[in-house]
């Protein structure tokens, strides 16, 4: 979003100033990341329980963890931590089944934020770190390597590294077809939103394709009522989730907020207050209750 808003030369200005204004208040960042040459690796096998195993070329293997890495990165750091007790934060993900996902459930207290880096100000202000570190280190052509990392920080953050490398790779390598549900972790509540569309055929039909849903979900957030929705879950430490008529219905709980905008969505709104304790709010209308939180 600040990109977005901002452009990449200001967006990084801005990271940069808001690091300087904040640093002192943490006490140290963990950087995580993989080492995993194509060029000595050729492939990961991958699979191999309740399914079969078979081989996955280095470079789609590691493509497959961008997404999986918030709770991967939490994982790495709570092995690091293990006799600290806290509790983990983590932005939502995708992800099939893994050792690491396994290991971090059983031993950590953790939370799913959904859409965690623009309603949670921890997760945010990580990945404002993480991104620019990463523009730290293309400005002065380094590499990316624990010295590097500790010397673009060094006086600003006490800085913790700690790769993954073929050594860890059965770890975080998908074990199954499985996907992991994030049911039992999410953070509640939740501000749902929902969008008719009319300018496009089936969009927002309870039979609405996945693709579909992802690609309106990119520009629903340039209206500004999805932005409101947005600032609304962030004031109340809410998750927030554009909702997939495929998936999201097991999410919906008491207390959960739901903004809605166009009939059809209108009536997914009552069935949904049919069966959960949910307050339900027009999407135009979700600026005044903003404006009331900030009263109080």
């Amino acid at each position: 979003m600040l990109k977005d808003e901002l452009e990449l030369g200001k967006a990084i200005a801005f990271a940069q100033k808001l690091v300087d204004a904040t640093s002192k208040l943490v006490a140290h960042i963990h950087i995580s990341y993989v080492v995993l040459p194509p060029k000595t690796i050729n492939e990961v096998l991958v699979g191999g329980e309740r399914c079969a195993e078979y081989p996955v070329k280095t470079e789609a293997f590691l493509r497959n963890l961008g997404p999986m890495f918030s709770y991967i990165s939490a994982w790495n750091y709570n092995k690091c931590k293990k006799t600290e007790e806290c509790k983990l934060v983590i932005d939502s993900f995708g992800s099939k089944e893994t050792t690491a996902w396994r290991e971090l459930t059983r031993s950590s207290d953790i939370s799913v934020v959904s859409h965690g880096d623009e309603v949670h100000p921890l997760i945010s202000y990580a990945d404002i770190v993480a991104f620019l570190t990463d523009a730290k280190l293309y400005d002065t052509k380094q590499s990316l390597s624990i010295e590097n990392l500790e010397n673009i920080w060094a006086g600003v953050f006490d800085v913790k590294c700690r790769y993954i490398d073929v050594t860890r790779i059965r770890k975080i390598k998908w074990l199954n077809e499985k996907e992991i549900d994030i049911r039992e972790y999410m953070l509640k509540p939740t501000v749902f939103f929902i969008s008719d569309d009319p300018d496009r055929v089936g969009v927002n039909d309870i039979n609405e394709k996945p693709k579909a849903i992802e690609k309106k979900s990119k520009r629903l957030m340039e209206l500004t009522s999805v932005r409101d929705a947005i600032t609304f879950a962030a004031v109340r430490g809410y998750s927030f989730r554009f909702y997939d008529p495929y998936q999201d219905e097991k999410y919906v709980c008491d207390g959960d907020t739901i903004v809605y905008a166009g009939n059809k969505s209108k009536e997914l709104s009552e069935y949904l207050a049919d069966h959960f304790e949910v307050k339900i709010f027009r999407a135009r209308d979700i600026k005044s209750e903003i404006k009331g939180l900030h009263d109080n």
